[in-house]
């Protein structure tokens, strides 16, 4: 009886991992589709690879598969996988919606420049689309922002080196000055030393020169 159940739930595992590897991209998509109205993005993701290793070219796979990544924060997966819609597929509603999104994906990061050419190219494709024309204006208006505060820390900057520039300049020449007073300082105190002993041996030449007094001897008579 114990060796029909241990059967049982063999041919059942082989049961079940047949269904999984037979399931369609189609099926698989569906799957990542559900997943990824639960928000659970991660298995969303795991489903759609599933989907593309079954079918590499399936284009919803993989532009579904680059929203699951995008939804947790993997920016530069999901560019990838936008990109290859725009390089794949033929029809312009698909491709701007993949730069659309590729323009939300740089604006994550900053990239205001990268983005605004990716609404660009969205609008080229449907002038139509209101959500890509106001994310258009926001990079946009950020980028022109970003460039402004970039300016004005270059000037800050410039402003600091100049003033720090001065600062050295003229700590230099306040050595400098220093300096040249020591030296005259020094010079003088040579030349007063030097006076001083010049004073000193001529009073002393002047000593030994000197005629010198006689010793009266008186007797004593």
């Amino acid at each position: 009886m114990k060796d029909k159940a241990i059967i049982l739930l063999l041919l059942l595992f082989f049961i079940n991992i047949n269904l999984i590897y037979t399931q369609s991209p189609k099926e698989l998509i569906r799957k990542g589709n559900n997943k990824y109205r639960e928000r659970k993005f991660d298995e969303a993701e795991i489903n759609y690879r599933k989907a593309l290793e079954r079918n590499r070219n399936e284009r919803i796979a993989i532009y579904n598969l680059g929203n699951a990544l995008y939804k947790q924060e993997k920016y530069s997966e999901a560019q990838q996988k936008y990109l290859e819609i725009i390089n794949s597929s033929k029809d312009n509603y698909e491709k701007a919606k993949a730069y659309y999104n590729l323009g939300n994906s740089l604006l994550k990061e900053k990239k205001y420049k990268e983005s605004v050419e990716n609404y660009k190219n969205a609008l080229k494709l449907n002038p139509n689309d209101f959500d890509a024309k106001y994310n258009y204006e926001y990079a946009r208006r950020m980028l022109l922002l970003n460039q402004q505060q970039n300016q004005n820390q270059q000037k800050k900057d410039k402003n600091e080196q100049n003033k720090q520039e001065q600062k050295d300049e003229t700590q230099k020449q306040n050595r400098s000055q220093n300096q040249q007073n020591l030296s005259q300082q020094n010079i003088d105190n040579i030349l007063n030393a030097l006076r001083n002993e010049e004073k000193r041996t001529h009073k002393e030449i002047k000593a030994k020169l000197l005629p010198r007094v006689e010793k009266r001897i008186e007797k004593n008579w």
